[in-house]
């Protein structure tokens, strides 16, 4: 049984991938990762694989495989 559930707009307080500690709000769900901005402006990584094994549920039916922003 999970935790709670992580989707876009979520806070999260868990280590990224580099091992730092954040807080932040959860700005995207990829395939593999979710990006966190911390409340400084700064974008951070954290492996969705290591959220569910903390018992975490991921929104996997909003993420997005491109990127928001245009060529144009």
């Amino acid at each position: 049984m999970s935790k709670v559930m992580i989707t876009i707009g979520s806070v999260i307080d868990y280590p990224t991938i580099h091992h730092d500690k954040i807080v932040g709000q959860v700005e995207l769900i990829l395939e593999n990762t979710v990006i966190v901005r911390d409340f400084e402006d700064g974008t951070h990584l954290v492996l969705k694989r290591l959220l569910q094994e903390d018992g975490f549920s991921v929104d996997e039916r909003t993420y997005r495989h491109k990127t928001q922003y245009s060529k144009g």
